[in-house]
């Protein structure tokens, strides 16, 4: 017989050849999750090997395939169809009911190793660190609900979605999708499109003696890590890794160089075809230098984009919640 060493339990024990992973834990009394009953239907079953992955019986059909549509890496198993020729160590990835509920939002997105290249679009209204002392409350409400409407559709419009709004700073995420080859040039439309659409945004405002809104926008290509923020809504991913920190720096640079949309050198390798660019120049970021290209417009038409449901997070609805609770203080 082999054994099996089990964390977080701290257990040992022992397991037939005939038998499965998760059939011996439950018969060593160790209540390990498996909420379709072991046929492979729901991943709640999941086990990280720490030591002894070439004892692991290869994955069977149903195994692979989910595996497949999570994007496992080798060493993340299935209990339920896992079975060993030798000691193995093990950690039960599933342990509780919140570890369920977040397991629910990657079964609907499809992603539990979500590392992958995205374009992030980082827009913010410059000149606004006194925007709440200079207007008042019903005005910035007003104003910024218009704000966030336009935002968001466009964002919409060209595939993305937006996890992250701080203040007036709004973040979008294009390519969380696999295999999503056109998401530098979507992330660039949109940012065209969102300086047009802001552009006519301030004629209206003007009729109603609003001061206008000034828009600054930085896009990036690159790695990231993509987190669900909300299991109700699957779609809506975070990035994390440095691609959140350079495109925040590169949108910043346009203050200084006078533009409103500059893109990093990966996006712009992906768009040179089509891209109109004004001028370029190196910026400093700490230890790395990027060249970055201001872009004035783009050639063509924009790709066609695939309807993506809810995959916009509510933003002038959770804008609104904020102020109307900031108001009744």
């Amino acid at each position: 017989m082999s054994k099996i060493s089990c964390l977080p339990d701290k257990r040992s024990i022992e397991i037939n050849k005939s038998d499965t992973v998760l059939e011996a834990l439950l018969a060593n009394g160790i209540e390990h999750t498996h909420v379709c009953g072991g046929n492979a239907y729901c991943s709640t079953c999941r086990i990280m090997i720490l030591d002894g992955v070439q004892n692991c019986s290869p994955p069977t059909s149903a195994e692979r395939a989910l595996a497949k549509k999570l994007d496992f890496p080798v060493h993340v198993r299935l209990a339920c169809q896992t079975k060993v020729t030798g000691d193995v160590s093990i950690r039960r990835m599933v342990i509780d009911n919140e570890d369920i509920d977040i397991l629910e939002g990657q079964l609907a997105t499809g992603t539990v190793n979500s590392d992958r290249n995205v374009a992030l679009l980082v827009a913010t209204i410059r000149g606004a660190n006194n925007f709440d002392e200079v207007n008042f409350h019903y005005d910035i409400v007003y104003i910024m609900s218009r704000y966030f409407h336009r935002v968001q559709k466009v964002v919409g419009q060209y595939g993305g979605t937006i996890p992250n709004v701080m203040g007036v700073r709004v973040m979008a995420v294009f390519g969380f999708e696999k295999n999503s080859s056109l998401a530098a040039e979507r992330a660039v439309w949109a940012g065209l499109e969102l300086l047009k659409t802001i552009a006519e945004l301030n004629v209206f405002l003007k009729k109603l003696s609003y001061n206008p809104l000034n828009v600054s926008i930085g896009i990036h290509y690159g790695a990231a890590v993509l987190i669900p923020i909300d299991p109700s809504k699957p779609n809506v991913l975070t990035p994390l890794g440095d691609i959140v920190n350079s495109v925040g720096r590169i949108e910043a640079a346009n203050k200084e160089v006078g533009s409103d949309l500059l893109v990093s050198e990966s996006v712009y390798n992906q768009i040179k075809d089509k891209a109109i660019i004004n001028r370029n120049g190196n910026l400093n970021l700490g230890k790395i230098e990027f060249k970055v290209y201001e872009i004035t417009g783009m050639q063509g038409s924009p790709p066609k984009v695939a309807k993506v449901e809810d995959s916009t997070a509510p933003v002038p609805k959770r804008f609104m919640s904020f102020l109307q609770k900031f108001l009744s203080k």
